[in-house]
């Protein structure tokens, strides 16, 4: 495993799972022959694998352009197939996709002219290689639908050819070509079948390196716990130190990854077990390992103790590894292996900003605040000793003609005199970097580049030049977003690191001003447009899919409401930024200098205080975000009073206070108290606005009885009274406790009849879509089961797809978002839009049973009332409930938030 950059950047070609190896059959039909050219092109065709394997793709390259045309000339078409495949990998590695491409088509238009199709074990065998590489191909230009098929029929003929490490390697292939696609739960159970299979083989060598292949493949897809025990399985048949070695690498990946998972959801003492887990697989795999297999864990080992602060543990590692690095074979190992290495050194140098470099993530930086971390003491690297290492990786990349490689090695050097504020030299060797994948299709690696140059640049003050290299960053993260965030887990818990960023720098670039002038209406909206789309993003991260697929984005804020005010809140380093656009007329912008760390502290507190029932601590809290969001309108609102929906695309910890409690100290009222209804987007072009539908009939379902589900304790909730008072204020059906399964939500969902999906039941939202769930009864005996949030959705899609009319509304309304967590309502609008619902009404947090059935009551009661839209029942029941003298806490009426459509 790479470096955290590393990892993300080879996403799409180091997941894929290929093999050169000759089928034996092949082998002994060719030695069975007494030709000597015969034998010659067969010796060119494993001088080749062995060059492949050893990272010389120029060299395995031309080396089976020679044997191709050696088989060609003795008529053996069907070895010749297998050489064009092997060739197509080779040309993929060195970025010429044309040659590729020609490559694979040749050698499937020799496997399927009639004369070659002999259906021996040997065609079945090489013919399945062949699609399995056409499949690669296919994934990384980004034709996933057709990768899928190739890699369907690759296992096919796998299995006929009785080759079983070939069926798990196609299949695993196909798990992720189904999660790049939305499919997370046929990628799982694909997985599953995958794990079925090994165990059923009796060679434990086929065993131990399928189940290692299956552990990597779970932890892409998030499934971390999985992955965990495929490893294990693989330890435990692991006959050789080296494929031992290799398993224990993996193991400390995956703990790796879990640590990562539990600091993302603020669960410190389950990612310090994790951690302290990887280092000691880590530590073991290099024990056990020779050179230079050894090599890797101890750079994983380096990075991570880094990562966690661990500095002279860290030190402690950097002779032996400096040791290592010269006796490596020249290939494209020793080159990452050396940029590795230039990277961890760099987070050693002294007074470097270690934030911007992203030498521990966010959530790394934010636990380590909290401790005492000493600064590097001795065996502190040298500025000299890492631009050598870089100059080494890159002078052997242009000797084996790698460009990948060599942008890899002079981008990250421009990375090192960035840093060194040697800002010239920095703008020229990047721009070097980009030229060097100028001519091929590598937005992968692009994007990084510009992200960089385009910092380069605002440091030396050419704002318009960053402003367009910033530009170009993001259209090239664009084309490869699909595939990176919905593929790798580990990508998931650093979006905030290697994502997130380039869109927010953009933003703070376009909103730069000079003295008292504001930024320009283009740069306002092309402001809006670039915090849509890190929106997007952040959503197709959360739940892993592409929801173009699913949802238009073609949303004109124009043509949406006329009596709408969008409110687009930015949180930036330096300052809080606001943009807010009324109907008809231009773009207004306000902007408060506050430091990035202020405004998330008191966003904190004041959601601490919401959960007490001290309304006068939240009172003064929460004047101070209205200041903030509301105060600087309330001109425009006066001189607009058609004005009826505030509809907010809120910003990170902004998503976790509910602006009906922001509260207008001079007025002494809360926002709620006004005469605007309000409503959450997650983005203003994603979500669907229609009217709402003459016939609004709900299913009710809801869990009363306590349960244990997965050691999880779920308490009792009074919620009979609430489904009741639904049923008598509108058309309803009840499913309680036993009713309340998934086949049967599906049966009534798909029966069309439902506008309304009503779920009274424990729930839970947070960054982990493992702890994104809610509880519903097993058709098994008396057991609850957690249904999590891909899964319902996806059952709630799939039966909408069978009627014209999909969901109205999901109502959660025992649901919670998970303290600490600013991603988490993401899961309460993502789920919607997932789900085919034009809008979700949900809790932040769990509420007295009793309000919620007098706020039940009135919502509903409003919504059956000809013209009252969702966002102005939501607003009038929560009027009458802060009217009530019980319910008067903003704990008891705030938390009830509406994302999406309003109308």
């Amino acid at each position: 495993m790479y470096c955290k950059i590393f990892k993300l950047i080879f996403l799409g070609l180091l997941a894929l799972i290929v093999t050169l190896s000759m089928p034996v059959l092949a082998i002994q039909q060719v030695r069975e022959t007494t030709v000597v050219e015969s034998v010659n092109a067969q010796d060119l065709l494993e001088k080749g694998i062995t060059l492949y394997e050893s990272e010389q793709f120029l060299g395995a390259a031309a080396v089976w352009l020679q044997a191709a045309s050696g088989f060609a000339n003795q008529g053996d078409e069907l070895t010749q197939a297998l050489v064009l495949s092997n060739l197509c990998l080779a040309y993929q590695h060195l970025g010429e996709w044309g040659e590729a491409e020609s490559a694979i088509a040749k050698s499937l238009s020799l496997l399927e002219n009639p004369y070659n199709s002999t259906n021996t074990q040997l065609y079945r065998e090489i013919f399945a290689k062949v699609l399995n590489t056409q499949g690669g191909l296919q994934w990384l230009k980004g034709q996933l639908p057709s990768a899928l098929k190739s890699w369907q029929r690759a296992t096919r003929y796998y299995l006929e050819a009785d080759d079983g490490a070939g069926v798990v390697m196609s299949s695993i292939n196909q798990a992720q070509a189904l999660q790049a696609l939305g499919y997370s739960r046929d990628a799982e159970s694909l997985l599953r079948q995958v794990d079925e299979f090994l165990a059923q083989q009796s060679d434990s060598q086929l065993q131990s390196t399928g189940f290692r292949n299956l552990g990597s493949a779970f932890r892409r897809v998030g499934k971390l716990d999985e992955s965990l025990e495929a490893l294990k399985c693989s330890l435990a048949l692991a006959q050789i130190p080296s494929e031992r070695g290799l398993t224990l690498l993996e193991l400390g990946n995956t703990e790796r990854a879990l640590a990562d998972k539990y600091l993302a959801i603020a669960k410190e003492v389950q990612a310090e077990q994790h951690t302290l887990s990887a280092l000691e697989f880590y530590q073991q795999a290099a024990t056990i390992s020779n050179f230079p297999a050894q090599l890797q864990p101890q750079l994983n080992q380096l990075s991570l103790l880094i990562e966690i602060g661990e500095y002279s543990q860290a030190t402690a590692l950097l002779a032996p590894i400096q040791k290592s690095l010269p006796a490596l074979p020249r290939s494209r190992t020793a080159i990452f292996a050396r940029l590795n290495f230039a990277r961890s050194l760099t987070c050693l140098l002294p007074n470097i900003d270690k934030e911007s470099l992203s030498c521990s993530s966010t959530n790394r930086r934010e636990q380590l605040q909290k401790a005492e971390v000493k600064e590097v003491g001795v065996n502190q690297p040298s500025w000299r000793d890492i631009a050598e290492i870089l100059a080494i990786a890159a002078q052997q990349a242009q000797l084996l003609q790698d460009s990948q490689a060599e942008s890899y090695a002079l981008g990250q050097l421009g990375g090192l005199y960035e840093l060194k504020q040697q800002l010239s030299d920095a703008q020229e060797v990047t721009e070097k970097a980009l030229l060097k994948i100028e001519e091929i299709k590598a937005p992968d690696i692009r994007y990084r580049w510009e992200w960089q140059l385009g910092r380069i640049l605002a440091k030396q003050g050419e704002i318009k030049a960053a402003i367009s290299a910033y530009t170009s960053a993001v259209d090239s993260l664009k084309s490869v977003r699909h595939s990176l965030l919905t593929v790798n887990a580990d990508i998931q818990f650093s979006f905030r690191d290697h994502v997130e960023p380039i869109y927010r720098e953009l933003v703070d670039l376009l909103l730069r001003t000079d003295g008292n002038s504001e930024p320009s209406q283009d740069n306002l909206k092309r402001a809006i447009e670039d915090i849509d789309s890190l929106q997007l993003a952040e959503l197709e991260n959360f739940l892993g899919c592409n929801l173009s697929l699913r949802v238009p984005l073609n949303q004109e804020i124009e043509k949406v409401d006329s009596q709408a005010l969008f409110i687009y809140p930015i949180i930036l380093k330096n300052r809080l930024d606001v943009i807010f656009k009324l109907p008809g007329k231009p773009l207004q912008y306000s902007t408060n200098p506050l430091p990035q760390t202020d405004v998330e502290k008191r966003l904190r507190e004041l959601r601490d205080g919401l959960l007490e029932t001290d309304a006068s601590e939240v009172t003064e809290k929460a004047s101070i975000v209205y200041q903030w969001l509301i105060q600087p309108l309330e001109k425009y609102l006066q001189e607009n009073p058609n004005i009826q929906t505030l509809v907010f695309v809120l910003d990170g910890d902004l998503r976790n206070i509910p602006m009906a409690v922001l509260y207008d100290q001079k007025n002494e009222e809360y926002l709620i108290e006004k005469k605007y209804d309000l409503a959450l987007v997650p983005s203003s072009k994603l979500f669907n606005l229609s009217s709402k539908p003459e016939r609004l009939q709900v299913l009710a379902a809801g869990i009363s009885q306590p349960m244990e589900v997965e050691n999880r304790q779920f308490n009792a909730l009074n919620i009979t009274q609430e489904l009741e008072q639904i049923q008598t204020t509108v058309e309803s059906k009840i499913l309680l406790d036993a009713e309340f399964t998934e086949p049967n939500i599906q049966q009534y969902i798909s029966s069309g009849d439902f506008a309304i999906a009503h779920l009274a039941t424990h729930g839970n939202f947070s960054s982990d879509p493992e702890e994104t769930y809610i509880l519903i009864h097993s058709t098994q005996g008396s057991d609850g089961e957690l249904l999590r949030a891909r899964e319902l959705d996806n059952l709630l899609r799939s039966s909408n797809e069978k009627v014209s009319t999909p969901l109205e509304l999901l109502v959660l309304s025992a649901c919670q978002t998970a303290k600490g967590d600013n991603r988490a309502t993401l899961g309460l609008a993502g789920l919607a839009i997932r789900a085919g619902a034009s809008s979700t009404l949900a809790t932040l947090w769990q509420v007295n049973d009793q309000s919620t059935v007098k706020l039940m009551e009135k919502f509903y009661q409003e919504l059956t009332q000809p013209g009252v839209t969702k966002a102005q029942a939501l607003h009038h029941a929560q009027q009458a409930l802060l009217k009530n003298p019980k319910y008067q806490a903003p704990s008891s009426w705030a938390p009830y938030i509406l994302v999406g459509n309003w109308l």
